[in-house]
């Protein structure tokens, strides 16, 4: 423009030179325009030209996106989480999980004085896996009607629980409800159940302590059930065990005549003492007779007699005694002591498997595992959830990202079509 200004002050040029001087000013302002944004809507604008309509669309269809996508989704989250809402009631609990079970014979199971750690932390998982699973929902649903903790009238309808949901979706809603986590270190289980009520809070969360625990339980009964057969079985072998050996020693005795070895014993040398003592007597007078009268008296004679079958029968009672025969008490000895020794034995060993079969009674009648909880399920005062400022921090976050790229997008392809 100063060119073209000097141009005109100059007045004394040729015509062909203005001419000239003149485009060349035009052809540098409009290099200097494409340069400076090359969109040609912006082109217009500094031109002073009127906007086209495609522009003016775009424009409307950023303002309309920016309030589907933002200003609606806000306006509609304040007023729900501010009005609608309705209130959780959170009660937790604090507790671990401890046996009762005794120690049972050592030599026979191999067991410590305590309950293995392995075991308890078993039973925590069994325990929180069993509440994060349908078989509580189903025990649930036996005890209590789910619908009337949530899915009642005075529940908003984002909130409430379907009256025609099914097992997966009362699943899903149930984990929404509750929360569990457990120290690594302690063992020691924090649980929270959230309802639309303090008091429905509180009795849930007892419910669910109180069928966790029996389900523990029932697993942990039927190990002991299994047991109970083995040991059951083991007193059936070594009653039939004892028997079969009572009537071997029954038959011994039977086939000997003799009931008790010592007892036999015993009279078989009163009788041999008494046979000795009335030989002895009889010589002793047979001496002081024949002093008196001779040899072939009748009374001598007699004597002799009486003497000899005295001493024939102190014989036989030691050879029944202390002989070599099979018939003998020596011969019955070593069956007896065999019969009796196998016999104590058994009985022994019928005395050990009726014992365990006790213990393995009395451990089957305890409950096994306890929900030891050190903290009572608590009553809440004040509703925990929602926590409105924080959920419409996430809402604007959310409604913000995706009003952010979807404005874009559009800007974008605004700017390619120009």
């Amino acid at each position: 423009m100063k060119d073209h200004n000097q141009i005109l002050q100059q007045g004394a040029l040729a015509s062909s030179d203005r001419r000239q001087k003149m485009a060349s000013a035009l052809s540098a302002y409009a290099r200097m325009l494409t340069f400076e944004n090359r969109s040609r809507r912006n082109l217009y604008r500094l031109a002073g030209l009127a906007p086209r309509t495609r522009d003016k669309v775009f424009s409307i269809l950023i303002l309309v996106c920016f309030a589907l996508t933002f200003v609606l989704p806000m306006m509609a989250s304040t007023a729900y989480y501010a009005f609608l809402v309705s209130p959780q009631y959170a009660s937790e609990v604090r507790f671990v999980l401890r046996s009762s079970a005794p120690m049972l014979s050592r030599d026979r199971y191999a067991s410590s004085m305590v309950e293995p750690k392995a075991k308890i932390v078993q039973d925590t998982a069994v325990l929180l896996n069993y509440i994060d699973s349908p078989a509580l929902i189903q025990e649930m649903q036996g005890k209590i009607s789910l619908t009337d903790y949530f899915g009642a009238d005075s529940i908003d309808r984002l909130s409430r629980l379907s009256v025609n949901a099914n097992q997966d979706q009362v699943l899903k809603y149930w984990r929404k409800h509750y929360t569990a986590s457990v120290n690594p270190k302690s063992g020691i289980v924090e649980l929270e159940v959230a309802a639309y009520s303090a008091k429905q809070a509180r009795d849930l969360l007892q419910l669910v302590l109180r069928l966790a625990e029996m389900q523990v339980n029932r697993l942990s009964s039927g190990m002991w059930d299994d047991l109970l057969r083995s040991t059951q079985k083991d007193v059936d072998n070594a009653m039939q065990e004892v028997g079969d050996l009572r009537g071997k020693l029954r038959d011994i005795q039977n086939a000997s005549g003799i009931f008790d070895l010592g007892l036999s014993a015993q009279r078989l040398n009163t009788v041999l003492t008494g046979l000795e003592g009335e030989i002895a007597e009889l010589e002793s007078r047979r001496t002081a007779l024949i002093q008196t009268v001779g040899q072939g008296s009748p009374q001598l004679a007699e004597m002799e007699r009486r003497l000899n079958a005295l001493k024939k029968q102190a014989s036989e009672v030691t050879e029944r005694a202390a002989g070599n025969g099979t018939d003998s008490l020596s011969g019955y000895a070593t069956q007896f002591e065999n019969a009796q020794l196998n016999l104590k034995l058994g009985e022994d060993r019928l005395k050990s498997a009726i014992s365990d079969l006790e213990k393995v009674k009395l451990v089957s009648s305890l409950q096994l595992v306890y929900v030891d909880n050190f903290t009572q399920p608590t009553l809440p005062d004040s509703p925990k959830y929602p926590k409105v400022a924080l959920s419409l921090f996430f809402a604007l976050l959310i409604s913000g990202s995706i009003a952010v790229v979807t404005c874009g997008l559009l800007a974008l392809l605004r700017k390619k079509l120009d």
